[in-house]
């Protein structure tokens, strides 16, 4: 039968001239070897050598057939150096899901950091709101997410490792009326939060439903400083939200209110040393906030 163990077992007699020297090179007996190429010849329905004593030279079906088993070997050696390039994070994709405030802040110093290490690997990066990509984590789509961890925790499909807890504030544009007095819950909150959540754990400020949702805070930064939305975001974000886009921090803004964002990824995902160190990049800068 062709296989792997053959086709190296024709290219090795061939190269070697001897059916003794290529059992020697291959650690097989000699008549192992010899039983195992005769068997091929029949699988094949014709001889690959003309023996003349133990000296072997090919025959013009084996010179057929010889760069076709080459290839076959090499292409066997090429799967097995990937996979050990991949095992070792020198090679391969990872898709990566980035929630909101991930793909703010935290995303831009973690892939920094992990390309900044030598790793060859292609990082493929999909923002969105943290519930979404968290279902494509679930459904093989993404390898992991970095986001809100949310109703995750709960999942023994999945595997979460949180990062430091950030607590979440408001801003508004420096002229909005909530800075002279009027009271918050006039003004629509814009969020990236899923309203569902939100009628779960309410903000103590804006109404309760929101006027705005959407995952990229940058377009919810330029939404309100042109309105009188009042934006929820996390602490780590606020700095630069203030000084890209005019934003300032709405007084009385509560600092028990906490988001816990996290890393997630299947429970019987296959380990990556790839994955592993972007993980430890992301806690580096997590913890470095």
């Amino acid at each position: 039968m062709l296989n792997l163990r053959t086709a190296r077992l024709f290219l090795t007699a061939a190269d070697a001239g001897t059916l003794t020297a290529a059992a020697e090179r291959l650690h097989v007996s000699q008549p192992a070897a010899s039983k195992a190429l005769g068997q091929l010849e029949t699988d094949l329905g014709g001889a690959l050598f003309d023996r003349a004593g133990r000296k072997l030279s090919l025959t013009p079906l084996g010179e057929a057939l010889l760069p076709r088993a080459r290839a076959l070997v090499q292409q066997a050696e090429d799967l097995k150096a990937e996979a050990k390039r991949w095992r070792a994070g020198e090679d391969g994709v990872l898709s990566v899901g980035a929630g909101p405030s991930v793909t703010y802040r935290l995303l831009p110093e973690a892939v920094a950091r992990f390309y900044q290490s030598g790793r060859t690997v292609q990082l493929t990066v999909r923002a969105g709101a943290a519930g979404a990509l968290v279902d494509q984590v679930r459904h093989g789509a993404l390898d992991l997410v970095v986001a809100d961890m949310g109703d995750a925790i709960h999942d023994t499909e999945l595997v979460v490792r949180p990062l430091p807890e950030e607590s979440v504030t408001a801003l508004v544009r420096p002229d909005h009326p909530a800075l002279t007095g009027a009271a918050y819950d006039q003004f629509p909150l814009a969020t990236a939060t899923p309203p569902d959540r939100l009628l779960r754990n309410p903000l103590p400020w804006g109404r309760q439903r929101p006027g705005l949702v959407c995952d990229d805070y940058t377009v919810l930064a330029l939404a309100c400083s042109a309105s009188d939305h009042i934006l929820a975001a996390p602490r780590s974000v606020m700095d630069r939200l203030a000084a890209e886009h005019g934003l300032v921090q709405l007084p009385g803004s509560s600092e028990d209110l906490k988001v816990q964002p996290a890393l997630i990824y299947r429970a019987n995902a296959p380990h990556s040393a790839a994955r592993q160190h972007l993980f430890e990049c992301f806690e580096a800068v997590a913890r470095r906030a």
